[in-house]
Order: structure tokens, then C-alpha cells, then sequence
């Protein structure tokens, strides 16, 4: 096998990253697009010894699986894995892929895996927008393409509403009228980096992530904006450090009011820095699960807190319970003390500023100290890291009751679940469609200390 050679190949299987899997004299070959059970022409891009990875040119006989993707983007973009699977197949892909990561961790002892939950919506989902600008003999707006950072140009992505294109066309007209420079990450100079927006609740949350402290011609960007959308609030973020961080440390607000807007039944006011989850529909659905897992408990300790809006949701369930919320992100916790305020639940949550590595150990053996031996439990919702491995031997020292862990990754649940093993049992597992046509998926894992 050599590079360029074109190759028929039979695919077996999908990987993790819902890319093909087929095997070729005595290679394995990775093939992006591809779906298991087709016959396929492929040319070859790279080989290893017996690793190959090669390129789709046509299909020569297709998976019942298969459905003609809608996006004109798609295979270039690098924002979608798997638009070219029907909804049911990238359901059971995803159950599949959880269900193989987890047993090389947890071997026996894992239990059956549900079936996957999706939403209605399998386009148009996402309440949260982000892209970089590029340039292009003038200014543009789009992703990365796979495995680089060479951006590719959309002008509308399916994955958002409308209201992301209308965006993109007002930042994109007034960026070329104006003149306005694009970030080089080479040189580290020109001023726009991102532009990231949320959409939620009826209002619209716009942040520009720039290398700098202003931009100019702001009126003009103002006014632009205003011939779209008649109610919004604009952010400008400075990220002047050389850095894949998205966001500077701060978001300053230029234009509008934070308003307030309900999500999931609460109050609650938004801060660019916030964490929320970008799928409305499947994220009551996570909610609504972890809530009914917590039943019974006197104390609850949501570990990686955010903006405070599941905490909040679990203090309003639990009436009786006491509840903390850990947030690293000092605006977010601020968001959550307001949304708490707003909300009448000031006498039952506590929000901690602080890194849930350092903070959670001491909240823990401090609730453990009580003479009545409080219920407590424990949500987990890391970043796709996992948890640290700080947060690991504090839950393993106090042993709560039990722990509902949510996960992005299930590369990190795993290590993570095995490292909690000796001490805690799974009683469930549920993945999650938070992110339909990627190969992500979300999942809720609950655990029961194995004494109870």
C-alpha cells in the first residue's frame, strides 16, 4: 500500500471518531465519511507500517445507514463527523462507542448501557455559536478544517438557527467595509480572533473575542447589528496572550442590557464566561435525570457548578436539601449568587469560587464531621478532562452516598469510573444525543456506594 494508490476497501467497522474502519494487506485503514458495511474507492494519504489512513472518493456500495447529507459544508468544514448516517444509526454509533470505551476500563463490572436519548431536533439545535475569523482576500467567518487551523469560509451552518447566519452576515459586512485586521497566530498580530454568540431565552448574548481593547468604528458595528436583531447585548473579550484559549479573561459589555432570561424555569442572567449546555432540548432531558437520582438526599454538592443552573434546579426540587455549587470561573459564580437571589434559594445554596480540586476535599470532610451523618451526593460535571485526580481521592476518602457523573468524553469517564471502583458500583448509564451529526456524546452515569 502506498500513498496516492487508490484502493477498494470493504468497511467493517466505525471508530471512535465515526470514521471508517477497514483492513487491507495487513493494514488497518481509517477512512473519514465512510459507514460500516460499504464498499468504497478510497486514495490512500498516509501509511505506517500496518496503519493507513486514506481519503473517500465514491462509494461503490452504500450501507443501508447511509443518507445524503443536507450541508453543503459537510467533509470540509471539520464541524460535523457524521451527517451522512441516518439519526438512528449515529444513535446507536454513539451507545456503541460509550459501550467500548467503558469495558476496556471497567470490564465485568459495567452494566448494560441504555439506549441512547436524542431530542426532536437533529439540525438546528445549538444555542451556542462560535468561529474564527479568517482571511480570505477579505474577511470571513467559519471552522477549522480537520486537524488544522486553516479556516474554512461558511456563510450559514445547520447546526444553528437562522440568527447565527444573520450574525455572521452583519460582523462579516461591517469587518470588510471597515477594514478591520484578522488575528495572525503567526506574527500574534490583527484584532479579530472569534466571534461567539448565544441565543437562549429569546434574547441574544454577542461576544467579540479580539486582540486588543477596542475595535474600530464601533457605531458602525452597533448599527450593523441593530438592522438584524432588535434586542441584543454585544461583549467585546481582549485575548491578547498566543494561546488556543478562545476567550480572554474578561468580557467587557459595550451595547445593551443584561436582561433577564428564563431557562428551564429560572431567572437567571448569562455572562459570555458562563457554561450552559448548547442543546436546550436534550439538556431538561440530562436535568431531568440527574434530578430524579438525587431523591432522598439531605446534602447535595454540584462539583463543577458553572452559571449555578442545575444547582439551582436541584435546591427547587429538594426543598429540604442543603446544596453547594463549586465554580473555578469567578463571573459564573457571580451569575449563580444572582440566579440564586433572583430566585428566592439564597437560604439553601452556597456557591463556592474556587478550583473543585481544593474545595470539594474540604467541603466534604467538613460536612463528615456533622454528628448526623447527612445524606450526601456528589454531582460530577467536568470539563472533557474528567476530574481531577485531587477530586477522585476526596470522594474516595468521605464516601458520599452516591455520585451522578456527567460526562463529555468517555475516554476520561472511564479512567474516571475505574479510579471510583473499588469503593462505588454503577447502577446506570445513559447516553446522551447532545450534539447530533458529531461523534460526541454525553452521558449520565450513577453511582451507589457499594455498603449501601
Amino acid at each position: 500500500m502506498k500513498r496516492g494508490e487508490e484502493i477498494e476497501l470493504h468497511i467493517d467497522d466505525i471508530g471512535t471518531d465515526g470514521e471508517g474502519i477497514a483492513h487491507c494487506d495487513g493494514c488497518t485503514v481509517f477512512l473519514p465519511f465512510a459507514a460500516a458495511g460499504e464498499r468504497v474507492l478510497a486514495r490512500v494519504n498516509f501509511v505506517k507500517k500496518n496503519l493507513a489512513f486514506a481519503d473517500l472518493i465514491r462509494v461503490i456500495e452504500p450501507s443501508a445507514d447511509r443518507v445524503k447529507p443536507p450541508c453543503r459544508y459537510f467533509t470540509v468544514c471539520g464541524g460535523c463527523d457524521i451527517q451522512h448516517l441516518a439519526p438512528t444509526a449515529q444513535a446507536k454509533f454513539k451507545r456503541d462507542k460509550l459501550i467500548n470505551t467503558l469495558r476496556k476500563a471497567l470490564g465485568s463490572n459495567m452494566p448494560e448501557v441504555e439506549n441512547t436519548v436524542s431530542g426532536n431536533n437533529s439540525f438546528y439545535y445549538r444555542n451556542k455559536f462560535q468561529a474564527p475569523f479568517g482571511f480570505n482576500g477579505k474577511v470571513v467567518l467559519g471552522f477549522f478544517q480537520k486537524n488544522s487551523h486553516k479556516v474554512v469560509p461558511i456563510e450559514s451552518c445547520m447546526l444553528h438557527a437562522d440568527w447565527a447566519d444573520r450574525l455572521m452576515a452583519a460582523v462579516l459586512g461591517w469587518a470588510n467595509s471597515c477594514g478591520v485586521s484578522v488575528y495572525d497566530e503567526a506574527s500574534g498580530t490583527g484584532l479579530l480572533r472569534h466571534l461567539a454568540a448565544r441565543y437562549i431565552g429569546g434574547r441574544l448574548f454577542i461576544t467579540l473575542v479580539i486582540n486588543g481593547d477596542g475595535v474600530p468604528r464601533q457605531e458602525s458595528l452597533i448599527l450593523a447589528l441593530r438592522q438584524k436583531f432588535p434586542d441584543f447585548a454585544l461583549y467585546f473579550s481582549p485575548n491578547k496572550k498566543n494561546t488556543n484559549v478562545i476567550f480572554g479573561d474578561t468580557a467587557k459589555l459595550i451595547c445593551g442590557e443584561e436582561k433577564a432570561v428564563t431557562v428551564n424555569g429560572l431567572e437567571m442572567r448569562l455572562h459570555p464566561l458562563s457554561f450552559l449546555q448548547v442543546n436546550d432540548e436534550v439538556r431538561e432531558n440530562l436535568y431531568v435525570r440527574v434530578l430524579d437520582s438525587l431523591a432522598g438526599s439531605d446534602v447535595v454538592i454540584d462539583a463543577y457548578s458553572g452559571a449555578g443552573i442545575l444547582t439551582a434546579l436541584i435546591a427547587k426540587r429538594l426543598e429540604n436539601a442543603r446544596v453547594y455549587g463549586i465554580e473555578i470561573v469567578k463571573e459564573a459564580v457571580l451569575d449563580a449568587d444572582r440566579l440564586m437571589a433572583e430566585n428566592g434559594l439564597c437560604d439553601r445554596v452556597t456557591n463556592i469560587l474556587g478550583d473543585a480540586a481544593v474545595e470539594l476535599p474540604k467541603l466534604i470532610s467538613k460536612l463528615s464531621a456533622q454528628s448526623n451523618e447527612p445524606v450526601v451526593s456528589v454531582v460530577l460535571d467536568p470539563p472533557r478532562k474528567g476530574c481531577d485526580s485531587a477530586v477522585i481521592s476526596a470522594l474516595l476518602d468521605a464516601k458520599p452516598h452516591q455520585i451522578i457523573y456527567v460526562s463529555c468524553n468517555p475516554a476520561t469517564l472511564a479512567r474516571d469510573l475505574a479510579l471510583l471502583a473499588p469503593a462505588y458500583q454503577i447502577t446506570s448509564i445513559t447516553p446522551l444525543d447532545m450534539f447530533p451529526q458529531t461523534s460526541h456524546v454525553e452521558t449520565v452515569v450513577l453511582i451507589t456506594k457499594k455498603n449501601d
